[in-house]
């Protein structure tokens, strides 16, 4: 049974009422739900001892809240301005000071964590918490793994996330053969410390769709389902390596995801 606390907290915080007014804000709400359904199909499939079914729907509802203070502070959603982890345990905490909360219990500690190691689980140690941020960690590349696709080319058309912007000189079609190496591989990476074009980032992106693709099984469903536009997810990427890659590499990359399922 979910805490009086979290009870309360999610009827002042329901991504319906807090991603509202702007298409940017709409759209990470959209993100929020693909993620809670990813999340309880999870569940579902794995069926993990000593997890709160109830409580890990609550995690996977309220991970991002943070993201809508950091659209409020910066007017966009880059993580290395200002974290929306940081941002999302602020959020919380304000709440509870706000609403005379002065200790919580273990559930609140796990939502507290989830919201500051989601995305980064290695740097959560408390353990019966782990398997939580794990669990939401993974639901959320297999969402940003399969709606990239709806962004990358928009962010071409702007300013390619900041690349084109912050490396001018750079060649942005250019892949290292570190990225493509972990792409290939299916092996997460450090995207800030490594992606420093365009296609690198586009291939981190990709990267979450084949590390998905080696853990779970309906993974591999959903990479031919259709979606944002396009007949299948696959084709999706297609059309993104395309137009962001040089075309011999866009075609090994392409014929990596087509063979990865």
């Amino acid at each position: 049974m979910l805490s009086t606390i979290l009870t309360n907290y999610d009827k002042d915080n329901r991504p319906e009422d807090i991603f509202v007014g702007s298409p940017a804000l709409d759209t990470k709400r959209e993100h929020v739900e693909n993620v809670t359904r990813f999340t309880m199909k999870l569940f579902d499939t794995m069926v993990p001892n000593g997890i709160s079914k109830e409580l890990l729907l609550f995690c996977a509802t309220h991970h991002d809240d943070g993201r809508v203070d950091q659209y409020q502070l910066l007017g966009k959603f880059w993580d290395t301005e200002v974290s929306h982890n940081s941002l999302g345990v602020d959020r919380f905490d304000r709440w509870l000071t706000q609403n005379g909360y002065h200790s919580i219990s273990i559930q609140e500690q796990i939502f507290r964590d989830v919201l500051l190691y989601h995305g980064r689980p290695s740097l959560c140690y408390t353990d019966v918490s782990k398997q939580y941020v794990q669990l939401i960690t993974a639901a959320d590349d297999l969402e940003n793994a399969s709606a990239c696709i709806s962004y990358l080319i928009r962010e071409v058309e702007t300013d390619a996330k900041g690349y084109v912007h912050d490396n001018p000189e750079a060649d942005q079609k250019s892949v290292s053969d570190f990225v493509f190496e972990h792409f290939t591989l299916g092996e997460k990476f450090d995207k800030l410390r490594y992606c420093k074009t365009y296609a690198e980032y586009v291939l981190f992106a990709a990267t979450l769709m084949t590390s998905c693709i080696k853990k779970y099984n309906f993974a591999k469903e959903l990479l031919l389902q259709p979606g944002y536009g396009y007949s299948s997810i696959l084709s999706g990427y297609k059309d993104v390596f395309e137009k962001t890659l040089y075309p011999e590499t866009a075609q090994k990359a392409y014929e990596i995801l087509r063979c990865s399922y």
